[in-house]
Formats: C-alpha cells, structure tokens, sequence
C-alpha cells in the first residue's frame, strides 16, 4: 500500500535528550510516519499539518517544559479535530489529569513496546475520517497548565550559552558561580547577564535555581530520601531556603510533593 492510501502520522520529536525519544522504528500497512525532530513553535506547527495533512498527531516529550504545553494546548485549540497522542518518562498525575482535560486522547509513560505503541497509533489513526469528524469547542484550553511545568527549556536556550548550560545540567549540584560561567562562555560578567536576560527574559541565576527545583522534584519522587539529602543533591546549601523555594515555585513543600508523588 502506497502512503497515499496510509494513515498519515505527524510524530513530532520534542524531547531534550534525544536517549530518551521513543523507538519508532514501525514497519506497517496501514499506517505512514512522518517524523519531525527539531524543536517547533505554532507556526511550523502549522506549516507540518498542511504539508502531511496528518490523520493523528504524537507529541515525543521527555520532560515536558512550559513552552511545551504550551504548543500542545495550541495544537488541540487549533486542530481540535485531530487526535492527539501525548509521549513522556514523566510519572506526573497532575500533568497526565491536565493532558485529558485539554483533549489528549492518550497519555502514554515511556518506555513503551514498538507493539503497543503500533496498536494504539493504529487504531486512533484508521478511525479518525476528517471529512466525517466535527470541531469541538474546545472550551478546556483555559485549564492551568500544572505549576510544576512553569520553567524554561535547556533545549531551548541560546547557543551562546550552551557551554553554562551544559555545565549546570552536569554540576547542578556543585557551587556555581555566574562570573565562571560567563568566562566559560568567552564573555564579561555583564555581558553573559546582559545576554542571558535578554534571550530569556530571566537572570542566569533565577536559571539555576529553576534547574535545581526541577531536580529535586525527581529526586522527590524515592519515598525513602530526606528533604534534607535532596536539598544537597539539588544544590541548595541550606534545606531551610530549599524549602522556601521549592514552595515558591511549585506551591506545596518538599515533604507534601513527596507524599504526592512518590512510588
């Protein structure tokens, strides 16, 4: 069977780490895969729609960022008559509950077998006809997106800072200091804060500590770990302020998230 005659399937790659996109490697006689892995706003959202005319849309995440909702809740506003597949490692009930209510008609936690990916996209592809499918109003837009997700993507940051970011993504929990990552990245102290401000609307530090946040919510997620213990792996010297930040940022204590989300 020609891809003419396939349902089509614009699986769109928006995964940080690219260890952890799911294998697709699908031979298959109904279906035809379209695969974009580069990062992508509205407007090339829009743009791959026209051009593969899909019958089901799969989003690839690993740990899904703001922005990245953000384009799901678009893509189901916008093309509300086309499924969508939602694809993460991240075990989060808030978010899965958030997923649901904005149209998603799966949310499935990687790693997942070829074989019940394949039946899945299958069965949602052959069944979507979009002559015969009606727009729904799409009233479920406006659910808060969880307050967990509210911090910027690596992936997305400028290439002028990528040497600091990688080197915060691999010293989280280090002391790190702004006038060395400037010096990593060729630049003045007031330049690297100049620069950083201006592309990302945020202070390298407010970065770190954003970074540091999301790391502890992982490590938050083992039952048997001390708040205190996850506040040094974070790299937070002083378990006191962690927990000021943590309920700054995420609206709950360590001690409450933990209870809430661990195995």
């Amino acid at each position: 069977m020609d891809n003419d005659n396939k349902a089509r399937i614009a699986w769109i790659t928006l995964c940080k780490n690219k260890n952890n996109a799911q294998d697709i490697d699908i031979s298959n006689q109904e279906i035809a895969i379209y695969q974009v892995h580069e990062a992508i706003d509205k407007h090339q959202m829009a743009c791959v729609i026209t051009h593969i005319k899909p019958n089901l849309i799969c989003l690839d995440f690993d740990f899904p960022d703001l922005p990245d909702l953000q384009l799901l809740r678009h893509i189901r506003a916008t093309y509300s008559t086309i499924p969508v597949i939602m694809l993460t490692v991240q075990h989060s009930e808030n978010l899965a509950v958030w997923a649901f209510r904005t149209g998603v008609r799966n949310y499935l936690v990687k790693p997942l077998s070829v074989a019940c990916l394949l039946e899945e996209m299958t069965q949602l592809a052959t069944q979507f006809n979009p002559k015969l499918s009606k727009p729904r109003m799409n009233l479920l837009r406006h659910y808060q997106i969880p307050p967990e997700f509210h911090f910027i993507s690596p992936a997305r940051l400028s290439k002028r800072t990528l040497s600091a970011i990688n080197y915060v993504e691999a010293h989280f929990h280090e002391k790190i200091a702004e006038k060395e990552m400037a010096a990593l990245c060729g630049m003045s102290v007031f330049t690297f804060s100049r620069q950083f401000r201006v592309e990302h609307h945020i202070t390298f530090r407010e970065f770190l500590i954003r970074y540091r946040i999301t790391q502890a919510q992982e490590f938050l997620h083992n039952p048997q770990i001390t708040i205190t213990d996850v506040a040094q792996l974070s790299g937070f010297t002083d378990t006191s302020s962690f927990a000021k930040l943590f309920r700054r940022y995420i609206g709950m204590a360590p001690s409450s998230y933990q209870k809430k989300h661990a195995a």
